[in-house]
C-alpha cells in the first residue's frame, strides 16, 4: 500500500479562495431570495375573519406582544446587516 501524505496546503491553496468566493455569492443570492419570499409573503394582504371570539383574542394577543416581536425583528435584521457586511469584506479582500 502507497504511503500519501495529506496536507492542508494540498486541498487549501488559493484557487480553493476562489471557490469559497463562489459558494459566499451563491449563499447571499440563496439569502435575498428567501428573504424577499419572507417579505413579500408577510407584506401580501391577509385574509379577514369573521370575527368570532378566537379572532379577537389572538388580535389582543398579537397587539400585546407587538414590541416584542418588533425587537426580536430589529434584532433579526441587526445580525442580517452584520452577518451581511462581514460576506461582502471577505469577498473584496
Amino acid at each position: 500500500m502507497e504511503n500519501t501524505s495529506w496536507s492542508w496546503e494540498t486541498h487549501f491553496d488559493i484557487d480553493s479562495l476562489v471557490l469559497l468566493k463562489i459558494l459566499v455569492v451563491l449563499i447571499i443570492i440563496i439569502w435575498i431570495w428567501f428573504w424577499s419570499r419572507e417579505t413579500l409573503r408577510w407584506r401580501r394582504k391577509k385574509r379577514q375573519d369573521p370575527g368570532g371570539a378566537i379572532s379577537q383574542a389572538n388580535a389582543r394577543e398579537r397587539h400585546q406582544w407587538r414590541y416584542v416581536r418588533w425587537v426580536f425583528i430589529l434584532i433579526q435584521t441587526a445580525f442580517g446587516l452584520y452577518m451581511l457586511g462581514s460576506l461582502i469584506q471577505f469577498l473584496l479582500r
